[in-house]
């Protein structure tokens, strides 16, 4: 079995929560992953569909190949696999990823009410008991749990896999560079940024925007999520100012606290939105506004300090 170890200032998503547990397990330092949090094009696709919604950037595997020289693998389970010899297999070298609906977890609050996916770490298994053992790092209360097999077997939707073998320790210029070339990619076209984020809300159809329930609607929980990377980009950033010793980011702080907070705002304001009917329009543009005025001005001031610090 497999002993992980919940760390610091966890992601309350659970596939980074995951993940975060993951590289500490292997004695990489997971702060740095959070440089993965920064980010200003908040637009994803709709699968098969030519219109976006808003949500996080989706940058897992990239970052964990270019920081810390491992891969991250994704596998479907059909109806064909058999699940245990492939968790058998994995637990030789590391815990395996799975995807579960929290329906049919005993443990979640959302047991037997509500199907959305959740990630959570398989550790070990009880073969005489024909259980699974696994690791939930998004409920940090319950830790460790066991899965029947065939609860398990029948219900998981995909398995994921991080090979650590050839990773390696990050260095400070990498992580200074990599930043840098994530805000060349900022668009300076604020009323554009703007109007596309306004238009995802008030031109979409209100049943579509919250087609479950409030407590699993994808819009409320992305916008939650992008609130949260606001706070754990804060960890990348004082992970750079450990190394440097010495504080530089000061002023960029109280920005990503400005963020986070007119995220939560839309949030807030959507939410209302699904319970009344009623969109106050204004209010939304104008939190829009703040978002991006205040990605300009972070992008701004973080070139200036990461080029001061280059130049050192």
């Amino acid at each position: 079995m497999h002993e992980i170890k919940l760390t610091e200032n966890c992601s309350s998503n659970c596939f980074d929560s995951g993940i975060y547990s993951l590289l500490k397990y292997n004695s990489l330092e997971y702060e740095a992953y959070n440089i993965k949090c920064f980010y200003t094009d908040y637009y994803k696709p709709y699968p098969n569909s030519s219109k976006n919604f808003i949500g996080r950037k989706n940058s897992n595997a990239k970052y964990l190949k270019s920081l810390f020289n491992v891969d991250l693998s994704f596998k479907d389970i059909v109806e064909s696999d058999n699940l245990l010899k492939i968790v058998c297999d994995s637990l030789n070298e590391n815990p395996m990823g799975i995807i579960i609906d929290p329906f049919y977890c005993h443990w979640s609050p959302f047991y037997n009410k509500t199907h959305y996916s959740h990630a959570i770490l398989i550790v070990g298994v009880d073969s005489a008991n024909k259980i699974y053992i696994c690791f939930d790092v998004h409920f940090n209360e319950v830790g460790y749990i066991e899965i029947d097999f065939d609860v398990l077997n029948n219900t998981a939707e995909k398995c994921f896999f991080i090979n650590f073998k050839d990773k390696n320790n990050i260095t400070l210029e990498s992580l200074i560079s990599k930043l840098l070339s994530s805000l060349e990619r900022f668009d300076n076209d604020l009323a554009a940024q703007k109007s596309k984020m306004a238009n995802c809300f008030t031109k979409a159809d209100k049943e579509a925007l919250f087609s479950e329930s409030l407590e699993t609607s994808a819009s409320l929980i992305n916008l939650m999520w992008i609130a949260e990377d606001k706070n754990h980009f804060s960890i990348a950033l004082k992970y750079i100012e450990n190394k440097i010793g010495k504080e530089v980011f000061s002023s960029i702080y109280k920005l990503l606290e400005n963020s986070e907070r007119d995220f939560l705002l839309l949030k807030s304001l959507l939410t209302k939105y699904a319970i009344t009917g009623v969109l106050k329009k204004d209010k939304l543009e104008n939190i829009i506004s703040q978002i991006y005025e205040t990605d300009a001005l972070i992008v701004k001031e973080m070139k200036i300090i990461l080029k001061g610090l280059c130049c050192k």
